[in-house]
């Protein structure tokens, strides 16, 4: 059993999750890949701890948060969060342990993404999407935006406007333009206070990295 998950319920549902990722029809990017996922776990857990949720409910929320996945272009992807909170029921329901957690877990999934608009009506929930939304930033986010971009055929930024100071903003063409789009919107929208202090710290790498590639872009000071 892994030492972070101490749940007797954890390998058996991560082991089925594993087979899950390994036939689904669309192949993940690499921002949306088991790693993310384990990650959000790990975040949950601790977000759970400090803000005394009910850690089986907000792990096994990670673990299937993004148990249904489309590319980021495709046009379901507003709607996996809903899609993978009707899966999880049944999930639970054959995973031992689980079964009386069904619909707080499926409550905190349905309501943990940015694009589907769901606003946690639970602390469980709000540790959740919490745990999702930190992954997006720091030094991860920063990765994560740029693998996300390279999915689906983005660009890394506008090569004579990066900063978008004379066009509209579009993610889906210019990867960069995702920093001001989403990411810069996230640290102050998190619901719990341990998530606000990982995010305040998360967003500040963020911020450094945007200045430090503003400088090597040559476009003088940030607006940031």
């Amino acid at each position: 059993m892994d030492a972070a998950f101490p749940f007797p319920w954890f390998e058996p549902l991560l082991a089925r999750l594993r087979e899950h990722l390994a036939a689904e029809p669309f192949p993940r990017d690499a921002a949306h890949d088991l790693g993310h996922i384990l990650r959000v776990a790990r975040l949950a857990h601790r977000l759970a701890g400090e803000e005394g949720a009910d850690a089986d409910v907000c792990v096994a929320g990670a673990l299937l948060h993004d148990l249904v996945y489309r590319p980021k272009n495709h046009p379901e992807s507003p709607l996996t969060a809903q899609l993978a909170a009707d899966l999880v029921p049944r999930w639970c329901q054959a995973t031992a342990g689980l079964e009386a957690r069904a619909g707080a877990i499926a409550a905190a999934v349905a309501s943990h993404s940015w694009s589907g608009g769901g606003t946690p009506a639970s602390l469980k929930a709000a540790v959740v999407q919490d745990a999702d939304r930190l992954e997006a930033l720091g030094a991860v986010g920063v990765a994560r935006v740029f693998a996300t971009g390279a999915s689906f055929g983005a660009a890394l930024w506008h090569p004579e406007d990066p900063w978008a100071e004379g066009r509209p903003l579009d993610d889906k063409a210019w990867s960069l333009d995702h920093f001001e789009r989403k990411l810069l919107k996230l640290e102050a929208d998190m619901k719990t206070r341990s998530g606000r202090n990982l995010a305040a710290d998360r967003q500040r790498t963020m911020l450094a990295y945007l200045q430090a590639l503003r400088s090597e872009l040559g476009t003088g000071a940030s607006p940031l």
